[in-house]
């Protein structure tokens, strides 16, 4: 289902503390982008698309979480990234999308259509330079997922999660110690490149070490934040 009605004021170029102001986009540029894109309210564990199909839009999250995965030939899923509120995602190669992209979560999405964008963004080097702010930022944390994989230590992988998830948490909230976790178990697991069972083992190693609790499958409480981040920047 969508709505079309032109909102774009919660969209994505804000200070991420990453990013900073003149990333922000002008009432003109909001405007503009507004018209030429629609508003998306998806259920959760809807398909935005799926590997390989015709890429003719990019994605704008206003709220909600999803999963990027390309599907392996021995039927499983393999995890490309997390997806979270202002990120920008369905860049593709030679004009097919490289991941499928699920919601994890009920979501909202901006749809920006590249026959429409692309011709913007050529007009105005400004909002160019936004976008490409985005995707640098997208790039970082795919570096961080590839740091986080190569660790060996499976409490220091979810460490490294925890973390992560708490910066995304923070920006939304202002929260520094109760981390929701809407992904599956499942999910985790296959972000940290562990099994399910050596993903709870490494939960049960930091609760024992009084580091963090796990108030229920969706919630996680930092109980010891120094020792969380030395753990997970102990690569």
């Amino acid at each position: 289902m969508h709505d079309s009605t032109p909102h774009f004021d919660s969209i994505p170029f804000l200070n991420t503390g990453e990013i900073t102001e003149p990333t922000l986009l002008t009432d003109d540029q909001r405007e503009v982008l507004a018209r030429i894109g629609k508003r998306l309210k998806l259920p959760a564990r809807t398909t935005v698309y799926s590997e390989r199909t015709r890429a003719d839009s990019v994605f704008v999250i206003v709220e909600g979480v999803l999963k990027s995965y390309r599907e392996l030939p021995s039927g499983k899923r393999a995890m490309s990234a997390l997806l979270f509120r202002h990120d920008i995602f369905g860049l593709a190669e030679r004009g097919r999308y490289l991941n499928s992209v699920q919601a994890i979560t009920p979501v909202t999405l901006h749809q920006l259509p590249l026959a429409d964008l692309i011709p913007l963004i050529k007009r105005d080097a400004e909002l160019q330079f936004k976008f490409l702010a985005k995707v640098t930022q997208a790039l970082r944390e795919s570096q961080r997922r590839t740091i986080l994989v190569g660790r060996r230590d499976a409490v220091g992988r979810l460490a490294m999660f925890l973390m992560m998830m708490r910066g995304h948490h923070q920006l939304a909230v202002g929260n520094d110690r109760d981390i929701p976790l809407p992904m599956s178990r499942t999910d985790i697991a296959d972000f940290l490149g562990l099994s399910r069972e050596a993903t709870s083992r490494a939960a049960k190693a930091l609760q024992r070490r009084g580091i963090v609790t796990f108030a229920s499958r969706h919630l996680a409480r930092i109980v010891d934040t120094p020792s969380l981040a030395k753990l997970a920047a102990a690569v």
